[in-house]
């Protein structure tokens, strides 16, 4: 490439531990950087991640969305790794829980749980954040909706982690991801059937879909791994980055107990500064031209949503957590287009009813020093000691 490029190694252990560096260095050299290491490109500013993103027809998924050739080749026939007419059909079985309305339906049971888990954490004065607080509700409502029989119940949280490393590349993260993604795979074909699903669930619909002819059997699996690999960390993740940041900020804690309806501004706002996947990527159709620069066809170019959430020119003062941010709803941490992720509605109303659950209970909390979760394509917190005040 005739452009800018950069020798970084985002899957290196120190670049995960502290990337943000690293992005505004990208974002400083231009809108697209040849990732030299990787031998990828990379989008790296807000308007070209977006417009990318927004365009399927020039950057395609079905190809792969991993930073590498293996994690693409395992992942086709997902929904974040097809095009249409599959992508179509995919969305098309896998959404219609996942609507607004259909989410919305269940915010009493939601903030019900979010309220015991806060209440639970309360009486110990002092607790873990991320194993105490955000990983029960996701855990207990999402793989109760799934409805796999106990295996998949049991393993859905490291499946999930396993998949996210595969999303990146095959460094010694992504190969021990191989078996855990096979024991998935191997799981959803031999054990998950209509008599072993929980009537009524996300599954259970699925396989009723494929019985009445209205999809192709085939779909089935895809659209069960779904439901599986995004539902979780990526929840776990905003929590904790929530938790982190208005926990090391007392006026925001107050704010929000002040004025209730600034949690679900307060839950993008968290979302955007920890982006929970930190890119996908995509593959050119054809040869493009990006701020002079040519890329060839077939181009892996990496969507680098971490990167595209603290552009200062679209988030001002990015680096600060602010709850009242104008524009906090413009991140792209659920990506944007086709492919915006489906599950966006029931991860916002989780995070927002556990605000509230916290910001109502607790007078006021200190966090501790987090320990970060080594993990290829999620950013997260592995710890994250917390401490109520009052």
């Amino acid at each position: 490439m005739d452009g800018p490029s950069d020798p970084v190694n985002l899957y290196d252990d120190a670049v995960i531990r502290d990337p943000w560096p690293h992005y505004a260095r990208l974002r400083d050299l231009g809108p697209v950087v040849w990732m030299e290491t990787l031998g990828n490109y990379a989008f790296t500013q807000y308007d070209t991640v977006r417009n990318g993103l927004r365009d399927h027809e020039t950057y395609i998924s079905s190809l792969g969305a991993a930073a590498d050739d293996f994690g693409c080749t395992h992942q086709r026939g997902n929904t974040v790794a097809s095009d249409a007419p599959r992508h179509t059909t995919l969305r098309d079985t896998i959404s219609p829980p996942l609507l607004r309305d259909s989410v919305e339906t269940l915010r009493p049971q939601i903030q019900n749980i979010a309220d015991d888990i806060v209440a639970n954490c309360m009486q110990k004065g002092s607790f873990e954040a991320i194993t105490d607080l955000a990983q029960p509700l996701p855990l207990m409502l999402v793989r109760d909706l799934v409805g796999l029989p106990d295996f998949g119940r049991e393993n859905m949280l490291k499946w999930a982690s396993a998949a996210f490393d595969m999303q990146g590349i095959q460094n010694a993260r992504g190969q021990a991801a191989r078996p855990v993604i096979a024991e998935m795979k191997e799981f959803i074909t031999r054990d998950v059937t209509p008599d072993t699903l929980k009537p009524g669930s996300w599954s259970h619909r699925v396989t009723e879909l494929a019985a009445c002819g209205e999809i192709d059997p085939e779909i089935v699996p895809f659209a069960i791994r779904d439901y599986i690999n995004p539902s979780l960390d990526t929840t776990i993740s905003a929590i904790g980055h929530f938790i982190f940041h208005a926990g090391s900020n007392p006026d925001t804690w107050q704010k929000l107990k002040d004025d209730p309806s600034l949690a679900l501004n307060a839950a993008h706002e968290a979302i955007r500064i920890g982006t929970p996947i930190r890119s996908f990527s995509r593959r050119t159709s054809k040869p493009v031209e990006i701020a002079g620069h040519q890329l060839p066809k077939r181009a892996r170019v990496m969507m680098l949503y971490s990167s595209a959430n603290r552009d200062e020119t679209i988030f001002p003062q990015a680096d600060e957590f602010d709850i009242e941010r104008r524009n906090a709803r413009r991140h792209l941490a659920f990506g944007a287009g086709v492919h915006m992720c489906a599950g966006m509605h029931l991860a916002l109303l989780e995070i927002e009813c556990l605000i509230l659950a916290m910001t109502q209970q607790m007078p006021a909390v200190t966090v501790g020093t987090p320990t970060i979760a080594m993990n290829n394509s999620i950013c997260a917190f592995a710890e994250l000691p917390v401490h109520i005040q009052g």
